[in-house]
């Protein structure tokens, strides 16, 4: 499964009088002047029908427009915008896609541009040092009941959490984020080795 991610962005800030429109304003505008950033993430996935949670670690890279690495210990998924590669490490198996920002639950720009637009959003939170906003869809075409955005005093987006309608919940949480770094356009292929199973879907 494709994470469900929602991402970072960073802008200096004042804490005060802030709504929920006002800061997601400003993570767009921000999030405009990013051309890339990786982080550290971890992401744990609860259902009220299981006790049980899921949870993984990994890295995440991301560059202007719709590339992105997500590296975890027994899959990668890498997208240069144009393909997406789903490698399975235990099977040795990669499946490559055409890219496709509709069909894909991934998306930068859809969380910071369409998703606001969709939903009405509260500031359920303004602390010393971070936001919490609250995001219900009224929008039917929204795959999720409700998110919160936990947001520290730089802009920095530091946990999401998403409730969809089987009220599993995905806790996404990010870790010493650098944006507008050098990172090696390599990041965002995948080149097979000849060991590895390829199923080509494009």
């Amino acid at each position: 499964m494709i994470l469900m991610l929602l991402i970072f962005i960073v802008f200096p800030l004042s804490l005060y009088a802030q709504n929920g429109d006002e800061v997601i304003k400003k993570l767009q505008d921000k999030f405009a002047t990013i051309e890339n950033l990786k982080a550290d993430f971890s992401q744990t996935i609860n259902s009220t029908q299981s006790q049980k949670s899921i949870h993984f670690e990994g890295e995440f890279y991301y560059k202007k427009e719709n590339s992105f690495s997500i590296l975890l210990p027994k899959r990668s998924i890498i997208s240069d915008g144009e393909s997406i590669w789903n490698f399975d490490k235990t099977q040795n198996k990669v499946v490559i896609s055409t890219f496709d920002n509709n069909n894909i639950t991934f998306s930068l720009n859809e969380i910071i541009y369409s998703y606001p637009e969709k939903c009405s959003l509260s500031l359920k939170s303004s602390e010393e040092n971070s936001f919490i906003i609250k995001a219900v869809p009224n929008d039917l075409d929204v795959s999720f009941k409700e998110a919160y955005l936990t947001i520290n005093s730089n802009f920095l987006l530091t946990k999401i959490e998403i409730i969809d309608f089987n009220n599993i919940k995905y806790t996404f949480q990010l870790f010493s984020t650098e944006i507008n770094q050098k990172i090696d356009d390599i990041i965002f292929k995948y080149l097979p080795t000849d060991e590895v199973e390829v199923i080509d879907l494009r």
